[in-house]
């Protein structure tokens, strides 16, 4: 099959809305919030055979904030996504390997990617020179009493904060799009971004578990609470940690340090 890989136009937005939802699940209206700010986020590349799209993935551009005041470019690549029909051709590897030319071109100094499975690891390192840079743990509490003063926060609010929460430790730091679309996809699933008495949280519900992506300087009482609040039965809660779970691949170009916060993932 002879088919190319292109950077995305504003004419296929409609066909990639449609792969997007068939290939990940997600409802229209958060799938077209996405297209609407992914100019602002990054940009996004097409598989094409013909007049048929038929997988795409996109580059994001966020910034490594490290402890000594320096910064480094960031691009994560995200939502690699192939037609039914299509996969076990090496396409998905050559819509990854499009957004990483994009980087470099952009001179970009890390490539990332989060995995959506555990055996994708393995596919990453093998096909295109990932491997994992950092590292979260995971814990469960259950649902406690409802407290008086957590608020629910907006994107621009929450990005402030926890750039100020997270000084002097390397963290990936986004741009106002990217948190604009976290805010949408975290609403939709029944969440949001969370502040109570100087500490954060995002996190979403399914299945009554809350899923707490991120918490930063939270008090012992915040995400028990927080999970009556959003009528969850119990949490689970990621943080970085540098000896647990592979978290974030990146290329090994330019690597992150272990530990480096990249919670605020797109997952």
């Amino acid at each position: 099959m002879i088919y190319q890989i292109r950077e995305y136009r504003s004419d296929d937005i409609g066909s990639l809305c449609s792969l997007w939802s068939n290939v990940f699940g997600d409802p229209a209206r958060l799938v077209e919030r996405f297209f609407e700010l992914l100019p602002s986020m990054g940009t996004g590349f097409a598989a094409e055979f013909g007049d048929e799209v038929f997988g795409a993935a996109y580059v994001l551009d966020a910034f490594l904030l490290l402890p000594d005041g320096t910064s480094k470019k960031v691009a994560y690549i995200y939502a690699v996504g192939v037609d039914e029909l299509y996969r076990d051709q090496g396409i998905g590897k050559e819509l990854t390997k499009a957004c990483m030319r994009k980087a470099w071109e952009d001179s970009i100094d890390i490539c990332c990617t989060l995995p959506a499975e555990g055996s994708l690891y393995g596919w990453y390192e093998k096909k295109c020179g990932f491997k994992p840079a950092t590292f979260c743990g995971y814990e469960t509490v259950s649902a406690g009493q409802v407290v008086d003063g957590i608020h629910r926060m907006h994107a621009d609010e929450y990005g402030f904060m926890r750039d100020n929460l997270l000084k002097g430790r390397a963290h990936i730091s986004f741009y106002y799009g990217y948190l604009l679309f976290q805010e949408a996809l975290l609403e939709e699933y029944g969440g949001g971004f969370f502040e109570y008495k100087g500490g954060i949280a995002c996190g979403y519900v399914e299945n009554d578990t809350l899923y707490v992506k991120e918490v930063i300087n939270d008090a012992p009482e915040f995400i028990p609470a927080l999970c009556a609040m959003l009528g969850a039965k119990c949490a689970v809660i990621r943080r970085a940690d540098a000896s647990d779970e592979p978290y974030i691949a990146a290329y090994d170009g330019d690597p992150l340090p272990p530990d480096t916060v990249w919670n605020l993932t797109l997952d």
